[in-house]
């Protein structure tokens, strides 16, 4: 799991100083306020590993595209230093070489091996006229992060001890030279947490009438969800299943209870079309109990829009990070704030975490409940509202109490609602007492 992010210079944010997340984490606050931009840091992350550039800003089949260091930097003052920093925890085991001392009195050192299961990564990286450069990155490792490995100006640094000349491929350090005994576990290491961090963007793609199956078994479902359904046949040909109530299921029976509950659809179910051979099939929704079947294209985009989300949160393997972008932005209000309850049950049974960036009042007041409720405790929750203030992002953490209340709830976060109110009270007194003057 992730457990804070932190960026300078990074687009509206010139420093967003360590924002904490939880298994539940979501940001809140107006359009343009930085929101977005503290998921992308990770999928720019995402999207470099693998690659040979210091850090890869996007093409048209990224998941992000930021365009170069210029539009990136904060004001686009091409001289600042871009920082990017993240905290993870709960790895897999691993073992890495680290210079040790082996006797204090002698001030001897020397490479030995150290378990961890948490490391802090920290990049800076720069521009000049020959190009994007890295300016140093650094994991630091062990018992509440003791020990430093940075790598700065071709080398590797234990502390304040200079080791061996290293050649890095890009910001995170997958080395292409020298000694590397200690750096490619933990570049390894970066690159097995993005491999299991997934998002899934604001928009989905069209649902259509006929979908052909070319018999792969995707690991992720795109940003678009377009591969829902190859995800969905996989599954079911591996007989894949996800958790609820400590007991595995069947993919696509708990879907088709979520859109009960979020009462956009009875059932759910994947046909095949014409020949078993020919792997074409349509997904057929009954509305109700008693109505007639019908294509996903046949139905309003509330359960198009919802279909790859679900897929999602019962496909990724357990342990998982999702980064979801406005996830109920078709939805009516009662499916908005049951989405509350499906990121819940999924963080619990299946052991996600979800970062979700949303503009709904109604997820958030079911969260609140579910804390009041005891549902959720306090640490597994965290909530922020950015603002953006002259051109530079802020964020603010609510204090969400035992009882669900927000201690500072910012003015007008979800609008002026009240004043509405008592303003339409206002004109109705006034309508009447024109129509009855002696009234």
């Amino acid at each position: 799991m992730i457990t804070h992010i932190r960026m300078k210079n990074f687009k509206s944010w010139k420093d967003s100083d360590k924002v904490e997340l939880a298994p539940l984490t979501g940001f809140f606050g107006t359009n343009s306020s930085g929101k977005s931009s503290l998921l992308q840091m990770l999928l720019l992350l995402k999207q470099t590993v693998g690659s040979k550039e210091v850090l890869f800003f996007g093409d048209e089949t990224s998941l992000i595209k930021l365009g170069n260091f210029r539009e990136v930097i904060h004001e686009h003052k091409e001289d600042a230093l871009l920082e990017l920093e993240f905290e993870c925890k709960s790895l897999k085991p691993l073992t890495i070489t680290t210079l040790q001392l082996i006797d204090r009195y002698r001030h001897y050192y020397d490479y030995a091996p150290m378990d961890i299961d948490s490391f802090i990564f920290h990049t800076a990286i720069c521009e000049s006229d020959s190009g994007m450069s890295i300016n140093y990155f650094s994991y630091t490792v062990g018992p509440e992060a003791i020990q430093k490995i940075k790598w700065e100006g071709g080398n590797l640094y234990y502390g304040n001890r200079q080791g061996s000349h290293v050649g890095v491929a890009n910001c995170y350090g997958p080395p292409t030279s020298g000694y590397t005994e200690q750096l490619s576990p933990l570049s390894s290491a970066f690159e097995n947490l993005f491999a299991d961090i997934y998002y899934l963007g604001p928009t989905r793609v069209h649902p259509k009438r006929l979908y052909h199956w070319e018999r792969t078994h995707p690991k992720e479902i795109d940003l678009w969800g377009n591969k829902a359904v190859d995800a969905l046949l996989s599954a079911r040909v591996r007989q894949l299943t996800t958790a609820y109530n400590g007991k595995s299921v069947p993919i696509e029976e708990r879907i088709s209870k979520w859109l009960q509950k979020l009462e956009l659809a009875h059932s759910f179910s994947l046909v095949p079309k014409g020949s078993l051979d020919d792997n074409n099939y349509e997904i057929r929704i009954r509305k109700t109990p008693n109505s007639a079947e019908v294509t996903l294209a046949d139905l309003g985009h509330g359960v198009s829009d919802l279909f790859p989300l679900l897929v999602h949160c019962c496909y990724v393997p357990e342990g998982s990070t999702l980064i979801l972008e406005q996830p109920g932005i078709h939805l009516h209000p009662k499916a908005q704030a049951d989405l509350a309850d499906l990121f819940l049950e999924v963080i619990r049974e299946r052991n996600l975490q979800i970062l979700v960036e949303s503009h709904s009042e109604h997820l958030l007041t079911r969260l609140q409940r579910r804390v009041a409720e005891k549902q959720i405790g306090q640490d597994d929750v965290a909530l922020y509202f950015c603002r953006n203030i002259d051109g530079e992002s802020t964020k603010e953490r609510l204090e969400v109490t035992e009882s669900g209340d927000i201690k500072n709830w910012p003015e007008n976060f979800f609008g002026d609602v009240m004043g509405d109110m008592f303003a339409m009270t206002d004109k109705q007194v006034e309508r009447m007492t024109d129509q009855d003057p002696e009234g």
